[in-house]
This record gives structure tokens, sequence and C-alpha cells, in this order.
């Protein structure tokens, strides 16, 4: 008896396996049409290039003085070269986070910015510790402090930096004001930079609209910025850079450092029509803005278009650049689809495109010798 039961439970056991594989079968194929098929890294129309990156150009070089040239630090710290002439936006390298006891790095900032000649000028967006935490360290540059570089940016800016030396960067700090164009000198007789400011608000953190630190530094501070919300936003600007170079050479660069809402801020971008030949463009916080990039490309219409800002400040790994304990928070894949498509699926209303540029950071290394940088001609 024992047995025969033994052979029903047998039986009853393949009986419900038999069930069961066919089942699981099911399953996964219903689970398989019910879920998003895998999206292409490209859409119909475009085509996605990698190739080798480029070194610098030094003086004497074929193409100098013609070509301009983008380093870019991490974060939105982009040096815009054209020939000798150079501009240099939101100066941060240190490359870290911190809720208090937050520093700059001089030791740090004299690695990269100080192996450069010194910029004509430095742009400020605004004020968040990403964007102006080396800028005191970087003024405080022997060759910077001889060729008196300027720097300009809003009010709250020099505010934050008067905590770091009783207002010492004062005299070279000019407060910018949305649409008076200004002019940079550049170090050679015929080049220089005019530059228009574009006011606008900082692009919320949050799908809600909430942006973190969002406020005036109304005071000048008497001691150093230590906390993150020490370095709150303050005025926001984008900048338009007309580059004329020694012999004619000309490129007009847009750094849109803080997308908004275009229905919300439409002075924010340069008047319809305006010639610009390379636009940098924030990639983080891409979904948090309505329109953005379609609207924003469509009204600029760029030849060319750099993406800027990716994270490095919170994990500083050349190949993890958008990662945030483990997470894209970037979306790059969903940001590059729909980039490609504001261009490539109407070709007959952006006719101007050329090239998407996803930069790694520049390198400097021992015998000087840069890598890692755009050339645009």
């Amino acid at each position: 008896m024992t047995r025969v039961f033994r052979i029903l439970g047998l039986w009853k056991r393949r009986r419900i396996v038999g069930l069961v594989a066919p089942l699981s079968v099911g399953v996964v194929v219903l689970l398989a049409t019910c879920a998003k098929p895998p999206r292409m890294p490209v859409v119909d129309g475009a085509v996605i290039e990698i190739r080798r990156s480029d070194g610098d150009l030094r003086p004497g070089e074929a193409g100098y003085a013609s070509t301009l040239q983008l380093y870019w630090f991490g974060t939105a710290c982009h040096l815009i070269r054209l020939g000798d002439l150079s501009v240099l936006t939101d100066p941060f390298v240190t490359n870290d986070l911190k809720l208090f006891g937050m520093e700059s790095d001089p030791g740090r900032v004299a690695a990269t910015l100080g192996r450069i000649p010194p910029p004509d000028g430095v742009l400020v967006n605004h004020s968040h510790h990403d964007h102006i935490l080396d800028a005191y360290a970087a003024m405080a540059l022997s060759s910077w402090r001889e060729r008196e570089v300027p720097l300009y940016g809003g009010r709250s800016g020099l505010n934050v930096l008067a905590g770091f030396d009783g207002g010492s960067v004062d005299p070279r700090w000019h407060t910018a004001a949305h649409g008076e164009r200004f002019r940079i000198a550049g170090g050679k007789a015929g080049s220089y930079a005019e530059i228009t400011p574009f006011q606008t608000r900082h692009s919320p953190h949050l799908k809600c609209g909430y942006t973190f630190a969002d406020g005036l530094v109304e005071k000048p501070r008497t001691s150093p910025p230590r906390k993150l919300t020490d370095f709150q936003s303050g005025e926001v600007f984008n900048y338009l850079i007309e580059m004329h170079g020694p012999g004619g050479a000309r490129c007009n660069v847009f750094y849109l450092g803080a997308p908004f809402d275009l229905g919300v801020s439409p002075e924010s971008l340069p008047p319809v029509g305006t010639r610009i030949d390379v636009a940098i463009i924030l990639a983080p916080s891409a979904d948090n803005i309505p329109g953005y990039p379609e609207k924003h490309l469509a009204r600029l219409r760029a030849r060319q278009l750099v993406l800027s800002h990716f994270n490095t400040f919170v994990r500083e790994d050349p190949d993890e650049q958008l990662a945030i304990a483990g997470r894209d928070v970037v979306k790059m894949p969903k940001l590059s689809r729909d980039l490609q498509a504001a261009f490539a699926r109407n070709p007959t209303e952006y006719p101007e495109f050329e090239k998407l540029h996803i930069p790694a950071i520049t390198r400097i290394e021992g015998d000087g010798r840069v890598r890692n940088v755009i050339r645009i001609r």
C-alpha cells in the first residue's frame, strides 16, 4: 500500500510539473508582449559616431587662430578658446559635495586652471557651489592676478565671494544685467569677445518644479561660505559669447547654463534669428523643464551642440559621469533621443544642425599637452 501511495504521489508531481512548465512559458510570453521593448539608442534619421577625442592646438600650429577649442573641466566649467582669446565659465574643479564643511581645494585649482593661460574673462551662471566655489582660488592664482582677470555675474555671486577675503575680488567683479552687452578685450590686439547676458531662473531640481537653495544673497558675507545653503542660486544668467579672433575669425557660442520653461521665461534666450555656432546646453534636470530640449533648440538653431554639467561634483570618475548611487539621474538615453529627435525628425525645420558633442573631462598631461578637447571650425 505504501508503494501505491508513492507511485500516486510521483504521478501527481509529474502532472503538476507538466502543467507548470507550459504555464510558465505562457506567462513569460504574456509579460514580454505587455512590457515595453528595448528602444534603439538612435532615432530614425540620425547616426551616432564615436571617435577619439582631439588634443589642443597651440600657437603656431595649423588652424590655431581659426579653430574654436572647448575644454571641459567637469560640471559647468568650460574654457572657450579662439586663438589667444579665451573665456571661462563657472570656475569649479574641486568636485565635492558636502552639506557642511565645504571648501575649495587650491591645489586642485592650481593643477587645472593654474596650468592654462589666464582667461580674458570669467562668466558665472549663478551662485550655487558647483558654479562658484573655486572662483576665489582661481582669482588668487598669481598669473590671474597679474592679468587682472575680470569676473561677470549677479550681485549674489559677489556677495558670496566677499566672505573669502573681505571683498578683495570687488575691483575685478562686474555685475551683469539682462541684455546689456559688454566687451572683453583679448590678450592680443584685434581680438575681443562681446558678451550679452540673458537673465533667467534656475532649472528645477524636481519634477514638481522645486529648486534647492533658490534665493538671493543680498549682503556681502563676512565669513567664508561653508554650508550648501550658503551658496544660494542668486541671479541667473545665460550668456551669448561672440568671439572675434585676430584675422577675422569669428564664432558665436551660447552658454545655456540654466534652461527654463520658455512659456514663463521667453527672454532667457537670444532673439530668433541670432547666429549661434555652438550651444553649450545643460544635461541634468532636462526632464523637469517643459519643452526642453526641443523648444530651446528650435529657438537657438545652433550648428553644434555640447552637453554640459554632468554630475562629477558627486562622484569623480571619468567613466561614471552621469551616476549618483548607481542611478543615471541625467537619464542620458532619453535626453540623447530627445536631442536627436529635435534635429533628425524635422530636417527641414532645423537644417543648420551638424554635430552633437558629449565631452570627456579635459586632462592636462605632465608635458602640458591637453587631451579631450572639442575642436570646432
